[in-house]
Parts: C-alpha cells; sequence; structure tokens
C-alpha cells in the first residue's frame, strides 16, 4: 500500500474487533509519530498508551464523555503537547541555526521574529500550537495504522483533568486528543468531502 492508497482508504473507525493490538504495532505507530515534522524541530509530542480493559472501560465513559464505542478499542493513544518545552527546544533549534551559518540574514530574522512573539503570547496560544505539531504527528500514526490493516478514531471530546488525573499525567503536558486504536469490525463508507473548487483560493 503506497501513501495514496492509505490516505483514501483511512476512515474514523468507532467499533473494532476483540483481536487485540501487539505491543509492536503499538511501537510502529509511535515510531511513525516520532519521525514527524514540527515547528524548529521541536517535536513536542509525547504519548501514553493505554491498553488495560478498565482503564479502556473507563476512557469510554467518564474519560470521553461517554463515548461508548471507545470500549471496543484495542488501545487508546493519550496524546499530549509539551507546553513547557515548546519554546525551548524551538529556540534551541534557532540557536543552532544562528550559529551554523547555514541561514541567510533575512531568514534568520524572520525566525528570530518569530521567538519573540512566541515568547510574548499567552499559554492557551502556546498550548495551540503546540496542539497543531502533535496532529501532524497523529496523522501520522493514523496513515501507518492503515497501511498495518488497523483503524484508528482521532477525537477531540474528553475531559482533559480526569484524564490527567487518571493517568499520572504531569501537570506541564496539556492532552491534546485520543487516539482509539484497533482491528476494525466495520467498514464505513466514505464521507463526503467538499469539491476542489470549495477549498482552492483561486
Amino acid at each position: 500500500m503506497d501513501v495514496k492508497q492509505a490516505i483514501e482508504s483511512r476512515r474514523s473507525i468507532r467499533k473494532f474487533t476483540n483481536q487485540p493490538v501487539s505491543e509492536e504495532e503499538l511501537q510502529a505507530l509511535l515510531e511513525a509519530a516520532r519521525l514527524a515534522p514540527s515547528s524548529c524541530n521541536c517535536q513536542p509530542w509525547r504519548f501514553k498508551i493505554v491498553t488495560g480493559q478498565a482503564d479502556i472501560g473507563w476512557l469510554s465513559g467518564s474519560g470521553s464523555k461517554g463515548q461508548g464505542w471507545v470500549n471496543t478499542a484495542g488501545a487508546v493513544v493519550v496524546c499530549c503537547a509539551d507546553t513547557s518545552r515548546f519554546l525551548e527546544d524551538s529556540k534551541a533549534t534557532v540557536r543552532l541555526l544562528k550559529d551554523s551559518g547555514m541561514l541567510p540574514p533575512r531568514m534568520l530574522e524572520g525566525l528570530e521574529e518569530y521567538m519573540n512573539r512566541a515568547e510574548k503570547a499567552p499559554l492557551e496560544a502556546i498550548r495551540w500550537a503546540a496542539a497543531t505539531n502533535c496532529a501532524i504527528a497523529v496523522t501520522q500514526m493514523m496513515l501507518r495504522a492503515v497501511e498495518m490493516g488497523l483503524g484508528t478514531c482521532w477525537m477531540g471530546m474528553y475531559n482533559e483533568e480526569a484524564v490527567k488525573e487518571r493517568f499520572a499525567i504531569p501537570e506541564h503536558l496539556a492532552v491534546v486528543s485520543l487516539l482509539a486504536v484497533g482491528r476494525p469490525a466495520e467498514s464505513p463508507q466514505p464521507r463526503p468531502r467538499k469539491p476542489m473548487e470549495a477549498i482552492l483560493l483561486r
């Protein structure tokens, strides 16, 4: 399967078989995420893998605000953004580029302006910037899952405070999404997509 096929065949799966997801498969998904691009190579993503049935059952209730279908998942990935390291790691990359002399002055000036704005931004803006980077990593996990015959469903509705408490997630990490993973027990039809004319600016 090539990337185009994975993109075209990916579906949001909300019903899974009872066949478990192996440790090797979960590691392959994490490796796909690890290789994702990020702003200034800051790599802010952190992941908690949940496989215990009791924990998945809890996520299908209180943790996901009542999304009962989650109970059939073989695993749930709690996707977090390290907001405390987002700026520091980005600044470290900018310093490295500056010291290396690799970038032309105009581009370096633009990067420094970007970092100056980021340092003055409110925490919520930093959170969303880090979450955007994490979304790239999660997308790569989803496409890798398709290639491996697994199904996933990206989840944006969850009780962040309760999830952090349940899984002892450090305060400086923001939960930015959940990803249910398992072996598909359904084959949903493609969802409608807007035509090219509706999304392309001319």
